[in-house]
């Protein structure tokens, strides 16, 4: 199984998670500098917790979420480690975790891009085959997708690009929320990915 979160709003999302937060969780976030990013940094780690805890039915306290070298996020569920995947950009984040599934996620907000048409020329023969730079919703339909295959692979995004689009396709899941692109990548995992909307 695999189950994913997201919020596009932190004015509600993170005060109803105050109590799936850990006190070393809340100092970690003070190494950021900026208030935005201490509080993805936050909703990342509570509503994962929650989701776990939800979803599982376990104890926040069964529940570790620490960080590895390579700064990806190392989930732990009653001494076992776990798949999962963080992403957050201003004003949203979207989790997933599973207790046996490898699972890459990524939100990003659907504006203008300054290198947009560049991306777009660069990685034609990559993940931006067949795309032109006016779609942009397709453009963050790969996009998101090849962020959450470097996650799931924890890769290099760069290299990822390059790579044809076609082998990924089929494993993952879209959805387009206010003016957010949700994407989850799933290899080798058959059944659907349904995206939870918290508070729901």
């Amino acid at each position: 199984m695999i189950a994913t979160a997201y919020s596009t709003n932190f004015d509600t999302l993170l005060p109803a998670l105050e109590a799936w937060v850990t006190e070393a969780e809340r100092e970690a976030a003070q190494a950021y500098r900026q208030e935005p990013r201490q509080q993805q940094f936050l909703a990342g780690r509570g509503l994962l917790r929650w989701l776990v805890c939800t979803t599982w039915h376990c104890a926040a306290g069964a529940v570790s979420i620490t960080r590895q070298e390579n700064g990806a996020p190392l989930l732990s569920v009653g001494g076992q480690t776990w798949q999962c995947s963080i992403s957050h950009t201003r004003g949203a984040v979207l989790v997933a975790a599973s207790p046996e599934y490898v699972v890459g996620v990524d939100v990003e907000r659907i504006k203008p891009r300054k290198r947009l048409a560049e991306l777009v020329a660069n990685y034609q023969d990559g993940f931006f085959a067949d795309l032109s730079a006016e779609h942009w919703q397709r453009f963050f339909e790969r996009w998101t997708l090849a962020e959450a295959v470097t996650k799931a692979e924890q890769g290099l995004l760069l290299q990822t690009l390059k790579r044809p689009v076609a082998n990924y396709q089929t494993d993952a899941t879209h959805e387009h929320h206010d003016d957010f692109m949700l994407c989850c990548y799933t290899p080798k995992f058959t059944d659907s990915v349904s995206f939870q909307r918290f508070p729901s």
